[in-house]
């Protein structure tokens, strides 16, 4: 029996890019039109559109995409502003954040999964006012932390 909603999945629109199961890309790729991956690549994968992972592809770097499908590889984080759908044969190995994302029983996914988590440079985190609370209050924690290995290592001590 014919899934029509697996063929309706994979459908791509003229126009869309398309790496074949023989082409592997070391370096990121950034496109302005939906695509599909069948072969392997390493780098980030960027594109304002679909993005389809076919059961041969393997990719090896993060994908941010508006909507993307899972039947092969990731080893990296998904970052997806509407939905992302892993399939039952697919494996990622990262973080999935999207705002809606579907889950077929039988997929492997190994990291945390957020709903809508956009990632922050370095660059912004460093200069908010959240970061430097956290230095802070990481550094008065270490402090403490210091003292409170002393003071155990002094109370536990059997000799």
């Amino acid at each position: 029996m014919i899934n029509v909603r697996h063929i309706f999945r994979n459908i791509i629109v003229p126009g869309a890019f398309r790496i074949p199961e023989t082409v592997s890309v070391n370096g990121s790729i950034d496109a302005s039109v939906s695509g599909r991956i069948d072969g392997n690549v390493r780098g980030d994968v960027k594109t304002s559109g679909k993005l389809v992972v076919s059961e041969t592809a393997s990719i090896r770097g993060h994908i941010y995409a508006a909507d993307l499908v899972v039947h092969g590889k990731v080893y990296g984080d998904v970052y997806i502003t509407n939905k992302a759908h892993i399939s039952n044969k697919a494996l990622v190995k990262g973080d999935v954040n999207a705002m809606v994302l579907e889950i077929e029983e039988g997929a492997v996914v190994e990291g945390a999964i957020r709903k809508n988590v956009q990632p922050v440079s370095k660059a912004e985190l460093s200069h908010s006012p959240v970061a430097e609370e956290i230095r802070v209050s990481a550094a008065v924690e270490a402090e403490a932390g210091k003292n409170n290995v002393e003071e155990e290592e002094k109370n536990t001590t059997w000799f």
